[in-house]
């Protein structure tokens, strides 16, 4: 497999497990504990297409210790030894984009893959929990804040409804909905030259469903629904600024 596609995979992994990471955090801190599994998203084609697209997304988490890795939630290192809140640093992957992902994009070029290195916080107040993350790459700054409620339907199902915002800086936004004058020609001119610049890029709410069928295995279901604001929203490539991503999985615990 090219590595590009393996990049594809993983940052669309990350983008789908978003909502999801925190389900795969144990706060355990002794032990190993791994999980494996994987299933299909039905997503955006990118931000701000009109059109989703069906895929296979994986699963696969790792922790020991204050170590975690997987395809949720990155590789990082968690400080903290309270299972009520977490807070360190993590390398992931910035959005990864193809232009022939749509019509729409012609002209506007790949956008690469690349590194991100950030930082995050989760405290759990419950029934409450917040979040908050912020990463950086060649590709621009972006900064997460959201919240929202959890609880237990049952001794097998957990349901977490919550909301984030989304900020990126000026970079970030010019590399995901700008568009420069090299790319507007590329098009042959059926997209116009666009400034992106910094501010709120999204809204989204989320729900989860995580059913655990007995002490291994377990299937989630999560609907988020992105509101694109700002330049985002804006852009000569937003063609919708209301998105929805369905995403179903099952996995298994060890």
């Amino acid at each position: 497999m090219k590595i590009k596609t393996i990049a594809h995979i993983l940052s669309l992994a990350l983008l789908s497990g978003a909502a999801l990471a925190e389900d795969y955090s144990t706060g355990e801190r002794a032990d190993w504990h791994v999980v494996l599994g994987g299933g299909l998203a039905s997503a955006p084609r990118y931000e701000g297409s009109a059109n989703n697209r069906l895929r296979v997304v994986p699963l696969i988490n790792v922790q020991n210790g204050h170590f975690f890795a997987g395809t949720a939630r990155g590789i990082g290192y968690d400080f903290s030894d309270n299972q009520q809140m977490q807070y360190g640093v993590r390398l992931t992957l910035a959005p990864y984009r193809r232009q022939n992902a749509d019509v729409r994009l012609n002209g506007t070029g790949d956008i690469g893959s690349a590194a991100e290195a950030g930082a995050f916080f989760n405290a759990k107040f419950s029934p409450f929990y917040v979040n908050a993350n912020v990463a950086g790459s060649s590709r621009g700054t972006r900064a997460e804040i959201g919240g929202g409620v959890e609880h237990m339907l049952s001794s097998n199902d957990h349901m977490r409804l919550g909301l984030d915002l989304n900020w990126a800086n000026n970079k970030y936004m010019q590399t995901y909905f700008g568009i420069s004058a090299a790319q507007a020609l590329a098009s042959g001119g059926v997209l116009a030259a666009y400034n992106a610049s910094a501010g709120v890029k999204d809204y989204v709410l989320h729900a989860n469903w995580t059913h655990h069928y007995d002490k291994t295995w377990f299937s989630t279901a999560s609907l988020s629904v992105k509101q694109l604001a700002g330049s985002a929203q804006n852009s000569p490539i937003t063609m919708k600024r209301t998105g929805s991503t369905l995403t179903l999985m099952v996995g298994y615990h060890f």
